[in-house]
């Protein structure tokens, strides 16, 4: 790899108290070989985990993204700012897309920029319940990283409106991901700054 490996790399997530949240975590950061730690609801907090680089992970800038930052004393771009991210994303589909949502313009703008035609979001418009009152994909790509509250909503929307609509596991736990990850992983931490 293209970086020290006596790096420690801490990804840093927004927690949650799901289980299933947590273990999602646990078990990607096991499998890529970093260390965790979350803002706030699970354990290891951020100051429970000694690192040289934290990472804040996260889909997209927002409140949380920016608490994350705040706290770790660290930025990194979100994946909407990843190289080859929508390429790495249209070889999940077709289908709907689906992320959690944020008013924030930066947020907005970057999903605007990925010109990926059938996106829906939980929280803001277009929402994916009023999408899928009109159709029903054949699949749908959830835009999250873990199992959780998020992910459990797109699960249960999806199947009250269509049944027969596949729902993908979360990135964490989707292959691609972890090796699309690994590969970024360099590219990751040097574009990771200290802030301030």
């Amino acid at each position: 790899m293209g970086y020290r490996h006596h790096v420690r790399i801490v990804i840093v997530l927004h927690g949650s108290r799901d289980p299933g949240y947590i273990n999602s975590v646990k078990h990607f950061a096991d499998r890529v070989g970093i260390d965790y730690a979350f803002t706030s609801f699970s354990k290891p907090l951020i100051n429970e985990v000694s690192g040289d680089v934290y990472i804040p992970l996260f889909i997209g800038y927002g409140k949380d993204y920016d608490q994350a930052v705040t706290m770790t004393g660290f930025e990194a771009p979100p994946l909407l700012r990843w190289p080859r991210v929508r390429d790495f994303l249209l070889s999940l589909g077709p289908g709907l897309y689906v992320l959690h949502g944020d008013n924030d313009p930066r947020f907005l703008n970057d999903v605007s920029r990925l010109n990926i035609r059938d996106i829906a979001f939980l929280k803001i418009e277009p929402t994916i319940r009023n999408y899928l009152m009109h159709h029903c994909p054949g699949k749908v790509v959830p835009v999250v990283f873990t199992k959780g509250v998020i992910y459990r909503e797109i699960l249960t929307t999806v199947s009250e409106t269509c049944r027969k609509t596949e729902v993908l596991r979360p990135l964490f736990e989707l292959e691609t991901f972890i090796t699309y990850f690994r590969d970024l992983l360099p590219w990751l931490v040097q574009n990771t700054r200290p802030i301030g």
